[in-house]
């Protein structure tokens, strides 16, 4: 039988500092004292450096570096005996870098419908550098695209909007340079973000009746953190795990907004609510529309509050003050032009703020959303005790009707309009 042999796997694509024995396939009978050396014949006389030719079974030998890196060169090996070339084989044979490369701050937890494209992608760290050429793929299974997010082929890059949240999962990024491979695993999860919502924005509490706001969505995720940014009314309390504001209102309180935030591994959010405490009237008389609807009601005690601020608004007689009293007054904010009752949205602010915030981003301390502004009525002479009196804008102080009543069993029914 002829002898024959080959480099079965050729060509071959080897990374720097790696240790190579390429071993030949025989067919037939090899014969004795064959000798094999690189054909003087070939395009190349010489391997890349580091490696050589084991002249005793024709494999390649040795350890490349990167003074072997050399691009695609092909080789023709003869097996000689003592009279002749018995047989030979073509080699082919590069060398170039391993495209080492890792994520480094996986495991990466990705928060759901957030961007991650521009400065925000995903990047590896190269051991070396990105060679041009360099391709990556995915080799692994699921995909990336499974939760909408793309891996970039000449970079590694990984990059999109998840939408879907997922668990953590493990994917298998495989660089290739010039057929020399290298892969690397990331793990990924996406959740969602935390999120507070309470069921309104406002809520007017009633003097010593207990009272349980909760939000009606919650954070999903572990180890969340409710946080509120000011004291609530006296006889509230609020729980810093799950957002709730509970308890028994004892102390009466104008209208204060509250930022409410809700913080966990994934990040933050934050809500305002408005809160007031008023006292229970028992059966206030109001007035309304023939078509009533929620909201159209207004209390006696709300009308004659702004009987009162239309009357002071009036300035006391100083025809009989001096000069000198008449600045006295002034000095002391008592004057005929100084705001001693109320204010009105107006003279309060140019613009309401109902945001919890001040311009330049910072918290405000519980300020009010409401833009009036009480003063006691002492500042305006009224005797008797001592009460705040605002004017209400929304308060209507003429055309009041006395509503149709209703007798019952205790007493009158309001409110009851003649439709009832």
């Amino acid at each position: 039988m002829s002898f024959s042999f080959t480099y079965p796997n050729t060509p071959y694509y080897l990374p720097t500092t790696t240790n190579f024995d390429i071993s030949i396939n025989i067919t037939g009978t090899e014969p004795s004292n064959v000798i094999y050396k690189i054909s003087d014949s070939s395009p190349n006389a010489n391997l890349p450096s580091g490696l050589s030719i084991n002249p005793v079974n024709g494999s390649i030998i040795g350890t490349t570096s990167f003074a072997s890196i050399s691009s695609l060169r092909n080789y023709i090996v003869d097996a000689s005996s003592a009279i002749q070339i018995e047989s030979s084989a073509n080699l082919s044979i590069l060398v170039d870098i391993t495209p080492e490369f890792v994520y480094p701050q996986s495991p990466y937890t990705l928060t759901k419908n957030n961007s991650y494209i521009g400065i925000n992608q995903i990047k590896p760290n190269y051991t070396f550098t990105n060679k041009t050429g360099t391709t990556y793929t995915l080799i692994s299974s699921p995909l990336l695209t499974d939760v909408s997010l793309n891996l970039d082929t000449t970079n590694g890059n990984i990059f999109g909007i998840p939408d879907i949240s997922s668990n953590l999962t493990s994917y298998t990024i495989r660089a290739t340079n010039q057929n020399i491979t290298y892969d690397t695993i990331i793990k990924i999860s996406v959740e969602i973000p935390p999120t507070i919502i309470y069921p309104f924005n406002e809520y007017s509490l009633t003097q010593n009746e207990a009272v349980s706001i909760i939000p009606n969505k919650l954070s999903e995720n572990t180890n969340t953190i409710y946080s509120i940014n000011c004291s609530l009314p006296s006889g509230l309390v609020f729980n810093s795990n799950t957002g709730e504001i509970s308890g028994t209102p004892t102390i009466l309180t104008t209208y204060h907004n509250y930022r409410v935030q809700v913080s966990d591994s994934i990040g933050e959010a934050f809500t305002i609510i408005n809160l007031n405490v008023v006292k229970i009237f028992l059966a206030p008389p109001v007035f309304a529309t023939e078509n009533v609807l929620p909201g159209d009601f207004i209390t006696n005690p709300a009308v004659q509050m702004r009987r009162k601020a239309e009357i002071l608004q009036y300035k006391e007689n100083s025809s009989k003050l001096t000069k000198q009293q008449y600045l006295s007054l002034l000095a002391r904010g008592k004057g005929p032009y100084s705001k001693r009752v109320w204010a009105t949205q107006g003279d309060a602010f140019t613009s309401p703020n109902t945001s919890g915030l001040s311009q330049d981003g910072s918290i405000l301390a519980c300020n009010s959303p409401k833009t009036y502004i009480q003063k006691p009525s002492s500042a305006s002479n009224v005797p008797g005790p001592v009460i705040n009196l605002f004017l209400d804008p929304n308060v209507q102080p003429n055309g009041y009707t006395q509503p149709i009543r209703k007798r019952v069993n205790i007493g009158f029914k309001w409110p009851f309009s003649s439709g009832n």
